[in-house]
């Protein structure tokens, strides 16, 4: 079944008039990592607007895919420029960067501060699945057929008869495994995972957002609360609760 979504806030200037604070209690472990983590995923003290803007879009439903965000910020842009030509200072900026997600709502709300009421935190690694995929060979090594811990069944046959490699026999040759994944792509993985040192907090407590917030995008998030105030901060087992209350 299809859900509609409604996005019509952002054809409005955003005016942040309403003061609001927003307590978020983890109800699990939270790995909130930055813009660019390099090879180590360390997580954030305290959660990003970036992050809270994920949040917001999440408990509105705004599901939306890479593609069509970009067609929607590349709309924004231009209406923000015809709406600049009435109002100074009007400006769609572009947040996407060190990952996929391109947020909508960024300039709905400013955070004025964020206070960790803590009795107890806990920083540990685990190690974490991170999803990849390479249509191509990197350095002529077959990099997703590599990866790709699991194929087609009719597949394993046929893999077992290619040329091994003379340095390990235990393994394909390069050459015979990139021209047989080239040709049975349908039938690998669209992702391979490769474990990920993450690190993780786990606390008891909660954080406290004091917000500036468009009044518009308050009653919308207002109205999700009381029935969908369970939501996912930092990554999709980040589990935490909602409150949120006007000042």
């Amino acid at each position: 079944m299809k859900r509609n979504i409604n996005i019509s806030i952002l054809s409005i200037i955003p005016k942040i008039n309403k003061e609001v604070i927003l307590v978020i209690q983890p109800l699990a472990p939270l790995s909130m990592i930055g813009e660019l983590p390099g090879s180590y995923y360390k997580t954030l003290k305290i959660p990003s607007k970036k992050m809270i803007c994920g949040l917001f879009e999440n408990l509105l439903g705004w599901h939306i895919d890479e593609a069509d965000r970009k067609n929607i910020i590349k709309d924004l842009i231009a209406l923000r420029k015809r709406q600049s030509k009435k109002q100074q200072g009007i400006e769609f900026v572009d947040s996407t960067k060190g990952s996929t997600y391109s947020p909508l709502l960024m300039d709905y709300f400013e955070i004025e501060s964020v206070q960790p009421v803590l009795s107890k935190a806990i920083f540990y690694n685990d190690l974490w699945s991170k999803a990849f995929r390479r249509s191509d060979a990197i350095g002529g090594t077959p990099t997703h057929a590599k990866g790709s811990m699991n194929i087609d069944y009719s597949l394993i046959t046929r893999k077992r008869e290619l040329p091994r490699d003379p340095k390990n026999e235990k393994q394909v040759e390069n050459v015979a495994l990139g021209k047989f994944y080239g040709e049975n792509k349908d039938k690998f993985p669209f992702f391979y995972s490769t474990p990920t040192n993450r690190e993780f907090i786990s606390m008891e407590g909660n954080y406290v957002l004091k917000l500036k917030i468009d009044s518009i995008l308050l009653d919308m998030l207002s109205e999700q609360i009381p029935d969908n105030n369970i939501c996912y901060l930092g990554n999709s087992e980040g589990w935490i609760d909602l409150k949120l209350n006007t000042i």
